[in-house]
């Protein structure tokens, strides 16, 4: 191998995009289509199947061998259907694409060559657009400056990451005990990233890199109930790993606590059960002014709420209140 080919490669390592699929056939071409559009060539997609039951397999397969597939024989939770997919990544970059969203043809040129230029890094993420599915309007996901280099303690209270942006170097994995968790289904990649974070350097970019959408079927809108129950279980994991974490991150820990409630309330508000939204807020009337402004919130018409949110940037309830109201009206349980 020559010089110049030598340094050609090393210039261009390669990216292995994890992509983790089930029932995800509507959206799924368009996704894959993003991917080979990339002006960065040097890629290979992980295509996990988690046993879906639609014509996901069908769309996959009809690529070439950059895409090398693979299908679960049931259909595991999410973390753990990450996992599988980690196994098998060749590169020296791991990114991320969920089925529903894009990539705009720079984002692997563009981050590549930020970690060329930044080779303390281990993390990289970006700003998105994010798009109504109905609209087809794309809004910046992050209007103002996001956080870089340590940002553990940030992320703690305020986390800004959208997976379809992070690309992350493999290396970092060998230190790890454990990867994504098998239990968590909604809130994996936040406890992935966290305890990645926690020993490495994170950058931002502040142009969009992908297209993140909106609309009712995306897991988020679906388990939003689950944010609870998955955020304690996280916190319970970084006391357990972290030496003095209570004693560290008292102000964090808090604050993470009372995220997780204004969460809770948020879902109770949108069910039309404020007095319980109120019962959440309570004990946390007094951490900061944002928990005293929700509580006196849940006084509110439910809609004139959600658009209050938006006007903050809130992306997310309108497609969970028309969830929830689609399934009330089935008859089905709200969960």
């Amino acid at each position: 191998m020559t010089t110049k080919e030598t340094n050609n490669s090393a210039s261009k390592p390669l990216v292995s995009v994890i992509m983790n699929c089930f029932n995800s056939a509507k959206y799924l071409k368009e996704a894959i289509d993003s991917i080979y559009a990339q002006t960065y060539k040097n890629w290979e997609i992980i295509f996990w199947d988690n046993a879906s039951t639609d014509g996901s397999g069908e769309i996959a397969r009809s690529y070439n061998d950059k895409l090398r597939y693979f299908k679960g024989e049931r259909t595991i939770p999410l973390g753990a259907a990450r996992n599988k997919a980690i196994e098998k990544v060749q590169g020296q970059f791991i990114a991320f694409l969920d089925c529903d969203d894009l990539w705009l043809p720079h984002k692997l040129d563009t981050q590549i060559h930020h970690f060329n230029n930044n080779s303390n890094l281990g993390f990289l993420y970006s700003n998105a657009y994010v798009m109504q599915d109905e609209k087809q309007r794309l809004v910046y996901s992050m209007r103002t400056k996001m956080p870089q280099g340590s940002v553990f303690r940030t992320f703690l209270t305020h986390y800004p990451v959208n997976l379809q942006t992070v690309i992350l170097r493999k290396s970092l994995l060998n230190d790890m005990d454990h990867w994504f968790d098998k239990k968590l289904d909604l809130s994996e990649e936040y406890d992935f990233f966290l305890r990645l974070l926690y020993k490495t350097q994170a950058g931002y970019q502040k142009e969009p890199l992908v297209v993140y959408r909106l609309h009712p079927n995306m897991s988020t809108v679906k388990k939003f109930h689950k944010i609870e129950e998955e955020c304690l279980c996280i916190l319970d994991k970084l006391h357990n790993s972290i030496p003095k974490f209570e004693e560290t991150y008292r102000d964090e820990i808090r604050l993470f606590r009372s995220r997780i409630a204004s969460v809770m309330a948020t879902e109770y508000i949108l069910r039309g059960e404020k007095s319980k939204a109120r019962g959440v807020l309570r004990s946390y009337l007094f951490v900061s002014t944002k928990y005293f402004v929700l509580y006196l919130m849940t006084y509110m018409p439910v809609l004139l709420y959600v658009w209050l949110h938006e006007k903050k940037g809130g992306i997310i309830l309108r497609q969970r209140l028309r969830y929830l109201h689609s399934k009330k009206l089935s008859g089905n349980d709200c969960q």
